[in-house]
């Protein structure tokens, strides 16, 4: 920003003054710089007080050459508030306090015998570089800093993480600071933003109050005496707020039953509500099918699935709900029992046979999840028999049962099975064969 085109303000006025040795080049008259004392006024309001450094170059206008060993003074009035010398490159660089913006200022160059006794008349639409014999005064003003966006990171469904990095204070001090965001692109101050400290170098923003599932823009910032400048933008999408959840293998299964379960790894940033598993006899089930509830919070759960369909194939999910809505995990397949007690014939040893007797029976081990209601043996003189033919009914329950099968006939081959009945249905043991006496 190069102040004699003088970008402290537009409003910057040059002063004359013939004199043969020197000129003033004037930063801020009485009522000069109204914007800049109006910004640095506040910030001397807020208790922040800070400097600005008016720096530049001479140069010579013959052959381009640096001019060095010229003094340059910031004077008010007769008094003078610092001094410098231009050095080897022309450069130059004076401190100016906010509290001499209430009393006027000017640069004042005052040449060598390089310059004799020329003469030089600044005027308002001279502003920026002035030449002069053969020598010409370049100055700038501070600038607004210069300033880096870091990267996106640590993401979520409602915060963010970024910052930035002041590369360059712009000649005046940076008294705040930080990232600004919104949904639309080229956020600025003016839109959500934090505020990270001051002066120069990196520092980290943490992003608040977004969003699930919306695309953001967000900008780093500097402001100082002069302005607020802003880095490059960054565009990010923010998590769906969903909560992580995983599902336990399927065990325990029954006929009627089975256990399955899950564990919640990350709520999605708000409370997980709800949890369980849901199943359904089609693929990918939700919560609108049959499901448990187990309790909230994130973690391992265990559930129960109760009134299953025996011996039928069922796909389950577990589910975490929140704020954002239902997540569920990787499905899993498992196929309900048949629900058939477990039967077997007593064999061999275990029978007596007469002519016209046969005393015989069985064991069920497991009533597959429904009570035994009938049990006992059906023979008969043809391979397979069932209760549909001959039978015999021994109680109910499970465990070892004794048949007595009579009025047989002699010499004649018959074929014998134990049988249970359940809910279910019938369900028989191994055959055995004997021949009467």
């Amino acid at each position: 920003m190069v102040l004699g085109k003088v970008e402290f303000d537009k409003s910057v006025k040059m002063k004359k003054h013939k004199r043969s040795n020197y000129f003033i080049l004037s930063l801020c008259a009485w009522y000069s710089l109204f914007t800049l004392c109006s910004c640095i006024k506040s910030l001397e309001d807020e208790g922040i007080y800070t400097s600005t450094i008016c720096s530049g170059t001479i140069i010579n206008n013959q052959n381009g050459n640096p001019v060095e060993g010229m003094r340059l003074s910031m004077t008010n009035g007769t008094a003078i508030l610092s001094t410098t010398v231009s050095s080897g490159d022309g450069s130059f660089s004076v401190e100016v306090a906010p509290a001499d913006l209430n009393h006027g200022y000017y640069l004042q160059a005052e040449a060598d015998s390089l310059y004799g006794s020329t003469r030089v008349d600044l005027s308002r639409m001279q502003l920026g570089s002035q030449f002069f014999n053969l020598g010409v005064v370049q100055v700038e003003g501070p600038k607004v800093p210069t300033v880096e966006t870091l990267p996106i990171d640590a993401i979520a469904a409602n915060t963010a993480a970024s910052g930035g990095n002041i590369t360059s204070m712009g000649g005046s001090a940076v008294v705040r600071r930080g990232v600004c965001w919104s949904t639309l692109q080229l956020p600025t101050i003016a839109d959500p933003h934090t505020t990270d400290g001051r002066g120069q170098g990196e520092y980290s923003s943490q992003m608040t109050g977004l969003s699930v599932n919306t695309v953001y823009y967000v900008r780093a910032y500097a402001t100082n005496s002069i302005g607020t400048a802003y880095g490059e933008q960054f565009e990010f999408r923010t998590a769906d707020g969903l909560p992580t959840v995983t599902t336990d293998t399927v065990t325990n299964i029954s006929a009627t039953t089975a256990t399955s379960g899950g564990e919640v790894m990350a709520d999605g940033g708000f409370t997980v509500t709800a949890r369980g598993v849901c199943w359904s006899m089609a693929q990918q089930p939700t919560i609108l099918n049959s499901h448990t509830t187990d309790s909230l919070g994130i973690g391992p759960f265990v559930s129960s699935l109760t009134g299953l369909e025996p011996a039928t194939t069922y796909y389950v999910r577990a589910y975490a709900t929140n704020a954002s809505g239902t997540a569920y995990g990787e499905q899993r397949t498992f196929a309900t029992g048949s629900g058939l007690p477990t039967i077997r014939t007593a064999a061999g040893t275990t029978a007596i046979v007469t002519a016209t007797t046969i005393t015989i029976g069985g064991s069920i081990d497991a009533d597959g999840g429904f009570a035994v209601t009938a049990r006992g043996v059906c023979y008969g003189t043809q391979p397979a028999p069932t209760i549909a033919g001959t039978h015999t009914t021994d109680g109910s329950g499970t465990g070892v049962f004794t048949s007595q099968i009579t009025s047989l006939q002699s010499g004649i081959t018959y074929y014998v099975r134990a049988y249970a009945t359940n809910a279910v249905g019938t369900v028989y043991g191994e055959e055995v064969v004997f021949s009467t006496k």
